[in-house]
């Protein structure tokens, strides 16, 4: 009896591994099979608008709506695959912030927006509201008219505590503007201490001031990645929404200051990956399904190829990065009936 029982066991559970397998390949896509779509909208900073790549707009206008679409990146890719006409969103320099000033009205964003969005006369400190109304519309719009959408943001909102304070070691404090020191409050009680990374590696405050800010900027992330979810929905709950995940593509830098290495890839990393977590499970759009999560992680990046030709000099995918983000997507999207 007992055998009888274990052999029925194990039949049941070979009959249902079987059939979850046959679901989950009926579902997910590859580039060749996935399902096609009308309009793919694609929205985030410069990864997703391919700098570093043959096509890129290296004179980009913050006033213009859609970018080039560099060929060989992933929403080059995704868009041929699923032949959609493509609308690219995607600006270099993007936060979250940025973006959710885009999808909702009510919002301006912070005293760093006029660096990114439409400033009055390029003057970084006095947004152009005018001028961002126009964008507004035109990118809810394509919101609106899409049946895909891409969002891959938020890897400007945790490199721009540290990227400010290295830039604070190179002028004059007060150059930056009072708009950078209204947002980054903990960089106020170490303004002093800015001389050298060599005084900055041993600094005890620097660090606790540089973690309290990277806190703050992960609460703002947060707060906008709902945000932009929820204005997302909103504009159009039919379309398929990827949140593409960030990837540390400096996983083992380090900055070296008087003999002692300031671990820059893992300060990056515990970031990161707090950032990924939240948009994978933690934010509560997440479980209601708004979104689906692409992991990123280990990608191929001109920072960690040594076949770049520029290896170890930039951040960004490598045209290989953009190919294995795709596939990526292609694997939680449904493959064409």
């Amino acid at each position: 009896m007992k055998k009888t029982m274990k052999r029925l066991l194990a039949a049941l559970i070979a009959v249902l591994t079987l059939t979850a397998v046959l679901s989950m390949s009926s579902f997910a896509a590859t580039q060749k099979t996935v399902k096609k779509y009308k309009v793919y909208t694609v929205l985030g900073d410069s990864v997703a608008a391919g700098y570093s790549h043959p096509g890129y707009d290296i004179n980009h206008d913050y006033n213009k709506v859609e970018w080039n679409l560099v060929p060989g990146t992933y929403p080059a890719i995704v868009g041929k695959a699923t032949k959609a006409k493509v609308h690219q969103l995607a600006h270099s320099g993007y936060r979250s912030t940025d973006l959710r000033a885009l999808l909702c009205n009510d919002y301006n964003g912070d005293g760093m927006s006029p660096l990114r969005l439409p400033s009055v006369n390029n003057d970084a400190r006095h947004l152009n509201v005018d001028q961002l109304n126009v964008l507004r519309a035109a990118f809810q719009q394509d919101i609106r008219d899409s049946d895909l959408i891409t969002v891959n943001i938020g890897i400007n909102d945790s490199t721009q505590p540290l990227m400010i304070t290295m830039e604070t070691l190179q002028a004059d404090l007060g150059i930056l503007g009072s708009q950078m020191l209204a947002l980054l409050d903990p960089f106020n009680f170490v303004k002093n201490t800015l001389l050298n990374l060599e005084k900055l590696a041993v600094d005890a405050q620097f660090y606790a001031a540089l973690a309290q800010a990277e806190l703050n900027s992960f609460r703002m992330f947060s707060e906008n990645f709902d945000a932009i979810i929820a204005s997302i929905h909103e504009l159009n709950p039919k379309a398929k929404v990827v949140v593409v995940g960030l990837y540390n593509a400096s996983e083992n830098d380090t900055i070296p200051s008087g003999g002692i290495g300031i671990p820059i890839g893992d300060i990056f990393g515990s970031i990161y990956a707090n950032m990924n977590q939240y948009m994978q499970s933690g934010s509560p759009y997440a479980s209601m399904g708004y979104y689906t999560f692409v992991d990123t992680w280990g990608i191929s990046s001109h920072m960690n190829d040594p076949e770049s030709p520029i290896y170890r000099a930039d951040n960004h995918p490598t045209l290989k990065g953009h190919q294995q983000i795709a596939d990526r997507i292609f694997a939680v999207l449904p493959a064409k009936k």
